[in-house]
């Protein structure tokens, strides 16, 4: 009785196993569906049955699985560089104007006596 046990438990963590490869191969190593039926000889539908039964009984690791096949790819780094360029000088270009406004205030408080700041808050 015992021995029938150990065997069933085995039998279902080997399943276990299989079923997290599957999941890994999907969303992680972004195989396509027809290498993983061809390297584990599963059907579509089974296949489906595999991620909704890995994402039903694991829904924290089948997230965490989730979260690092959005990885970054040598593109999206690229893209990112770029939007960091342009807002860097965006951002110049908005310092630069607050220098030249502040500027302006304090050259009309020197030149003509008129507090700016405290002209627009009554």
């Amino acid at each position: 009785m015992e021995k029938d046990q150990t065997l069933r438990l085995s039998s279902a963590l080997e399943r276990v196993k299989m079923h997290h490869h599957i999941y890994e191969m999907y969303y992680v190593n972004k195989k396509s569906k027809a290498d993983i039926f061809q390297e584990t000889g599963l059907s579509r539908s089974s296949f489906y049955r595999v991620l909704r039964t890995f994402e039903s009984c694991n829904p924290q690791i089948a997230e965490e699985m989730k979260k690092q096949s959005k990885d970054v790819t040598p593109a999206d780094y690229d893209k990112l560089k770029q939007e960091v360029a342009l807002l860097k000088k965006r951002l110049a270009t908005e310092k630069l104007r607050a220098d030249f406004y502040e500027e302006m205030v304090n050259f009309g408080k020197e030149v003509y006596g008129i507090d700016l700041k405290k002209a627009g808050t009554k």
